[in-house]
């Protein structure tokens, strides 16, 4: 499989500390999976980076776009490579037509496989006015999600989440994802996420973002090669019985694919949905449990909105 992930969100919300510390935890292999960039000093730069972030050193803001070929692997198989791209904070707020970061942004959102949204949890809790930023980057996922027939999973990554405590800020916070949510609420192909992220010394939720859209997508694509299978097989029965010499003589007398051409066909797509079956079944089973397990404790608290003359 090979997807793309795209990760949106103001400048300082977080993308650059989240990708190296999610990056640090799966490459040293978490129930059996393990995730390698390509560029093995790209992968050591995200190392780096991680493990400072542990010690509470965080890197500088970034301001250009960032593009990642990871590779997932459960035990010895390889199960999805994709591609991760983070555009810089000033993509989702330029007015310019001929912005070459926003014009790409937006292409690249239409050929998204999964989209993660990243939004400072302490900063919408501690400022009205920031809600603005949220939904401007809703206004570009509204100009890029197209009718299409394939899932495509939206999580929404509440950073800094361990700094805030007081229910009433996680009201204030998750009030401004209201036109998200309305966008979600209308398109039946997005499936989505809230998640409460925090990197530091104490990670937590790190790791559900990305796990959730691979598993999400993983799931999906079992699904269609089951149901593929089945109905190369279902084609193959029904051409067997016509499958003989006269059959075959006719066919190319009348220049037709004859039914021992088709029976090959079939039985060739048979045997390579069977291989990619028997190589993503079994993880994307084990990926799902896994999931659930560090999916726990991850939902942003709701809280009780202050009145409206406190805010």
């Amino acid at each position: 499989m090979n997807l793309r992930l795209v990760a949106l969100g103001h400048s300082n919300a977080g993308k650059t500390t989240y990708l190296s510390s999610m990056y640090t935890q799966l490459a040293t292999g978490y129930k059996g999976f393990t995730l390698r960039d390509v560029s093995e000093e790209d992968g050591h730069d995200l190392l780096r980076a991680g493990r400072a972030v542990r010690r509470g050193v965080y890197p500088p803001i970034s301001s250009r776009r960032t593009d990642h070929r990871f590779l997932l692997t459960h035990g010895r198989r390889d199960v999805a490579a994709f591609d991760w791209t983070d555009y810089r904070g000033g993509s989702l707020t330029s007015t310019a037509a001929d912005d070459p970061e926003t014009t790409g942004l937006l292409a690249r959102l239409t050929r998204a496989d999964g989209l993660i949204v990243f939004a400072d949890a302490q900063r919408l809790a501690a400022d009205v006015g920031s809600h603005e930023e949220l939904r401007r980057t809703v206004v570009l996922l509204q100009r890029a999600v197209q009718p299409q027939s394939a899932p495509l999973p939206i999580v929404l990554a509440f950073t800094k989440a361990d700094l805030v405590t007081d229910p009433a800020a996680w009201a204030l916070a998750r009030e401004a994802t209201a036109p998200l949510a309305d966008l979600i609420a209308g398109e039946e192909r997005i499936l989505d996420l809230s998640v409460a992220v925090s990197c530091g010394s104490r990670p937590a939720g790190v790791l559900v973002p990305v796990l959730w859209c691979l598993s999400g997508l993983l799931t999906h694509r079992v699904q269609a090669v089951e149901s593929e299978l089945a109905d190369s097989r279902r084609l193959i029965k029904e051409t067997r019985t016509d499958a003989h010499a006269v059959n075959s003589m006719v066919s190319w007398l009348k220049g037709v694919e004859s039914a021992t051409a088709k029976l090959k066909r079939y039985e060739e797509c048979a045997r390579i949905e069977k291989e990619e079956l028997g190589r993503l079944r079994r993880p994307a089973q084990r990926l799902a449990r896994v999931l659930a397990r560090v999916q726990r404790g991850t939902v942003p608290p709701v809280g009780d909105l202050l009145p409206a003359e406190a805010r």
